[in-house]
């Protein structure tokens, strides 16, 4: 065997004994709450019903249903962090501090559980995954514990449940789940909080942030790719869009603009535009799935799964434009860029079997091809 062949065989599967034996210094550990309430303020107004009204919201969404994953996760760990920043009055303080409480260790289960599964998954796995599991359900426990002092709120409500182990990963159900609005086909998880006229109303600014993330983002979607990083692969503007930086803002502007208080004639048209950013978000969350099938490297699935649940978010997207593309200034692109087509983004090439992953150029020169090597 030449000996630059040896030494690349010998490196490759030191490394993959060295992710074996290292994998256990990644087990998780049980992690306290980092951040709590905020103390009330003496600033007033305090917002107790807008908290209990999202705090309602998100813990109908976990009750009766297993440890929330995917998106459901997303959607409980985001409301930890907005809620323990809203200026609740002192009275209202403990239970809020106790509902913060148990969003966090629910979000932290639903994270270590999918850990768990993941892991499972991993080519490199060297045990039953058990470190993790026993961590989920620590946090199950911690979580029980503070569902107990406000579940009397919730009278209908009940706590998440978390599977035994080796039990599949839950299927998502996100589609089922939440309103559909009229004209749509995918529900959403949550609308548009209800028009208040003793509040300030916040319909221009909700506009303005709306039309400045389609000048931002959508406008730009078409421009040739100038980044000299890729200097070898000009993607679709389709692509482009969502892997790029416009996408990793529209959760988070789905979110904001949900607590915006909107003028009633207003209301309806904002629960569309709500639906956009939401729609958007997950057909861009499947899409990056999407790439990693096509090019992680214990990856067994082509991606097809995961690029069609994208494309059917993006089209839902894309419909629920035409119930507010009225706002959009008529020199603003309101057209989102065509979906990639399938296979854009190549499916990387396995080779050489238990080695795993390997580049075609390294398989090459392995198998003593036509690159250069030494005796």
């Amino acid at each position: 065997m030449k000996r630059s062949v040896y030494l690349i065989l010998t490196g490759i599967a030191a490394l993959v004994l060295c992710v074996s034996i290292c994998s256990a210094g990644f087990a998780p550990t049980f992690e306290l709450m980092p951040l709590s309430m905020k103390a009330p303020s003496d600033a007033k107004p305090y917002n107790d019903e807008a908290f209990t009204s999202e705090a309602e919201k998100i813990i109908g969404k976990i009750s009766n249903s297993s440890v929330p994953t995917g998106t459901k996760l997303s959607e409980v760990t985001d409301a930890y962090y907005r809620l323990i920043m809203e200026n609740v009055s002192p009275d209202l303080y403990p239970n809020a501090h106790n509902i913060a409480a148990y969003l966090y260790y629910t979000s932290k289960a639903g994270e270590t559980y999918t850990d768990y599964h993941a892991y499972l998954k991993s080519v490199s796995k060297t045990t039953d995954g058990s470190e993790y599991y026993t961590v989920a359900d620590q946090y199950r426990q911690v979580a029980a514990e503070f569902w107990n002092k406000i579940k009397d709120l919730y009278p209908n409500m009940t706590m998440f449940t978390l599977p035994p182990a080796g039990e599949p990963m839950p299927e998502e159900k996100a589609e089922q789940q939440g309103d559909t609005l009229e004209g749509l086909d995918i529900a959403i998880p949550m609308t548009q909080k209800a028009p208040d006229s003793s509040a300030d109303d916040q319909t221009e600014k909700f506009k303005t942030k709306t039309i400045r993330w389609f000048e931002d983002y959508v406008d730009r979607a078409r421009l040739p790719d100038d980044d000299p990083t890729n200097d070898k692969t000009e993607m679709s503007p389709g692509h482009r869009f969502l892997t790029g930086e416009g996408l990793d803002w529209a959760d988070s502007t789905y979110m904001d603009l949900l607590s915006m208080n909107v003028a009633e004639d207003f209301y309806t048209k904002a629960n569309y535009i709500d639906a956009f950013f939401y729609l958007i978000s997950q057909a861009r969350d499947f899409y990056e799935a999407y790439i990693n099938d096509r090019t992680y490297v214990s990856s067994v699935s082509n991606g097809e799964e995961n690029y069609e649940k994208s494309k059917k978010y993006y089209d839902q997207a894309e419909k629920a434009i035409g119930y507010f593309d009225d706002i959009i200034p008529n020199n603003t692109n309101s057209t989102l860029p065509d979906f990639p087509k399938f296979g854009e983004v190549e499916k990387g090439t396995f080779g050489l079997g238990e080695l795993g992953y390997i580049t075609p150029d390294m398989a090459d020169y392995l198998s003593g091809g036509s690159s250069e090597s030494t005796t």
